[in-house]
């Protein structure tokens, strides 16, 4: 299961990757703050895990693309 599933999962929708990007833009929600959304709070291993890798340190200033990346992801 990827983390754009398990959050669809987690609301009961079926939002596009796309739309996700653009609820966490709108709403200015960076990765590394997900799990402090109410209802978002098991996503929390899938953030950390994700936070400690290789991809999110070197594209660090790219919140775009973090969450392009970590959505596609599978869930922890």
């Amino acid at each position: 299961m990827t983390n754009l599933e398990k959050m669809n999962d987690l609301v009961g929708s079926n939002a596009t990757k796309e739309q996700v990007l653009k609820w966490a833009y709108m709403n200015r929600i960076i990765v590394e703050q997900l799990p402090e959304e109410p209802g978002f709070e098991v996503m929390d291993k899938s953030v950390e895990n994700f936070c400690n890798s290789d991809f999110y340190k070197e594209n660090f200033g790219d919140e775009y693309k973090l969450w392009d990346k970590f959505l596609d992801s599978e869930f922890v």
